[in-house]
């Protein structure tokens, strides 16, 4: 007997799995004091998203399931959404439902029960577009300010306008709403100078409004050039670490043992639990946000932030997105430093640092929300438990090693308290250390200079130094098609080198994945290729002019991409012929050099590639 085909849609195995924001249109019918986005918000063309908001979001599914990626969550959020023609809006609901359903499959076994459309909307229009909302099963978050009396001051139309009435009018309409709903506030230092008037505020909400406040968001505004910018004197100042920690305490003395406990320990605070964007280790690995123009962003608090714009859509690959998304993510957090407080503490591993854009704009290495944090992760102990000494130590090493690699000096292993192996009792005399042996002789001071090589990238210049004389790592990241090109100085041909002409230009490439061998079995790093160019065929450098020469490495890298593996760094040494031979020849004539050369002591550049 045949079986019936399926109705079913086939699922696509898809590699990888992100959440994506989307902004059909920047433009928003409110003028709120705090908004981050600045000016973003009045000067956007709301005819011109109209027009381009569904190919948008078309063009980018289709992109990132060719590209073996999974969109496991997409959200609208603005601007205002509902600035839109219901028209669009209509088109946007039916298209992120169907990709729901073509996914099923692959999003029901990571454990998203995602079906209907979600929004995050000023609920302005919500009457009008009740019925929409409502035939799509839309999902609704709404943002208000929280006392009231600041949303009538703070939250008023482009001229000014209060509209708490009509707010509090969509609130009822609001708690009638069959599908997923609930209410966000963003708080300022001035929304918490009345505590009492906030909780009383949200007793009215759940009271006599009938609005479910369990499903309440509580988030903080926090400060923005963007903001300052379109604002001036007018912008709220952000809510000290006191504040927020007041306001906690006040929440659970009033709510604790109340109908609404479970939503002040479940969702009140959840932007600021492990299950949000803001503590992930890396969030441009996982977050995104996309805009009608085709610009991708790392979320709504980097929008129109440059250091936080991954690429287009409609210009760049995905995968290249998604990568530079990480890349730049993980150069925020380096740029802030690691905050030596965190590098103490027991929750390291649940909040990792805090949100790369708030440590962006605030200029600081941890979480604008340690203190609250802390006194969460107190109060649900089982939930949030404090690392054991050996698991911090552990998380500790890992996390600067993905974050901060340029740290990984600082967490060496200690030296064994009794000495495993033999030196001769001279070799710390003055003389014959590295430094005093390079000084006494011209050729080693040729071999390990920091101007005899310099790397150009991105069309900045990069001396090369030894990897032995190095206070500190640095590490690159190059996407294909990247140009890096090698400048040297003439006279670096000519050292240990009687007849120019046989010298050579000497590369090899390593990469960190360790291997065995040699007599004395040393863990090494394995070779990817030795290179070699004669003196002849270097061409005058032209970013350096006279006295130097060049070589483009852009096509010797590209020719072996497929050895480049992702997460896993790899390691360019970079001499002449010549001087490598004298290396060798002063490890056979002098111990002391030899003992302190045994890893190649050449000036080097380390990097990740992603093809």
């Amino acid at each position: 007997m045949q079986s019936a085909p399926s109705e079913f849609v086939q699922a696509v195995a898809l590699e990888r799995s992100i959440h994506l924001l989307y902004v059909p249109t920047l433009c928003c019918n409110l003028s709120c004091s705090y908004c981050y986005l600045g000016k973003q918000t009045t000067e956007a063309a709301l005819k011109t998203d109209a027009e381009r908001a569904v190919h948008t979001l078309r063009h980018t599914l289709d992109a990132l399931k060719t590209a073996g990626v999974l969109a496991f969550n997409v959200s609208l959020h603005g601007g205002e959404v509902t600035t839109l023609p219901p028209a669009v809006l209509d088109a946007l609901f039916t298209m992120i439902r169907g990709h729901y359903l073509e996914h099923f499959d692959a999003l029901n076994a990571q454990g998203h029960r995602k079906s209907a459309p979600h929004i995050k909307t000023n609920l302005f229009k919500f009457a009008p577009l009740y019925a929409l909302f409502d035939r799509h099963k839309v999902s609704i978050s709404a943002s208000i300010d929280l006392p009231l009396s600041l949303h009538a001051r703070h939250r008023t139309t482009r001229g000014g306008t209060d509209w708490l009435a009509r707010t509090l009018d969509n609130i009822r309409l609001l708690a009638r709403y069959p599908h997923a709903k609930k209410i966000s506030a963003t708080l300022s230092g001035e929304h918490l100078a009345d505590i009492p008037a906030l909780v009383k505020d949200i007793w009215y909400l759940h009271r006599e409004l009938g609005f479910d406040m369990t499903q309440f968001n509580l988030m903080f505004a926090f400060g923005s050039e963007l903001n300052r910018a379109a604002k001036g004197e007018a912008v709220l100042t952000p809510a000290t670490p006191a504040q927020q920690q007041a306001l906690y305490g006040a929440l659970a003395a009033e709510f604790v043992g109340t109908e609404l406990e479970e939503g002040l320990r479940r969702n009140w605070f959840d932007e600021f639990k492990p299950s949000y964007c803001t503590n992930a280790r890396n969030c441009g690995e996982r977050f995104y946000l996309l805009q009608s123009d085709g610009a991708v962003y790392s979320c709504v608090r980097g929008q129109g932030i440059e250091a936080f714009r991954y690429g287009n859509v409609f210009d760049d690959p995905i995968l290249d997105i998604l990568d530079n998304g990480a890349r730049k993510i993980r150069h925020i957090h380096q740029a802030q430093g690691f905050d030596t407080s965190c590098q103490a503490c027991d929750h390291l591993g649940t909040c990792n640092t805090g949100c790369a854009v708030v440590k962006y704009q605030n200029q600081s290495g941890k979480s604008y929300t340690c203190g609250l944090q802390k006194a969460i992760y107190q109060d649900n102990p089982l939930s949030y438990p404090a690392g054991t000494p050996a698991e911090l130590r552990e998380y500790l090493v890992h996390y600067q090693q993905s974050m901060h690699p340029s740290l990984a000096f600082a967490w060496a292993p200690v030296a064994p308290a009794e000495p495993q192996f033999m030196l001769p009792n001279d070799i710390g005399e003055p003389k014959n250390t590295l430094a005093a042996l390079v000084e006494a002789d011209p050729v080693l001071q040729t071999l390990f200079s920091d101007s005899a090589f310099v790397l150009e990238l991105h069309g900045e210049l990069l001396p090369l130094d030894s990897q032995l004389f190095k206070q500190r790592r640095t590490q690159h990241t190059l996407v294909a098609g990247d140009p890096v090109v090698l400048h040297l100085h003439r006279d670096v041909l000519q050292a240990n080198c009687p007849q120019v002409i046989r010298n050579t230009l000497y590369l090899q490439l390593l990469r960190d994945t360790p291997v065995v061998y040699g007599d004395e079995q040393r863990t090494k790093q394995e070779h990817i290729f030795t290179y070699q160019l004669y003196a002849n065929c270097l061409v005058p450098s032209r970013r350096l002019g006279d006295g130097h020469l060049q070589c483009d490495l852009t096509g010797l890298l590209a020719l072996h991409q497929t050895h480049f593996l992702r997460g896993v760094l790899n390691n360019l040494f970079v001499t002449t012929l010549f001087l490598r031979e004298y290396h060798y020849s002063k490890q056979k004539a002098n111990a002391f050099y030899h003992v302190q050369t045994a890893n190649l002591p050449f000036q080097n550049f380390e990097f990740h590639y992603l093809p």
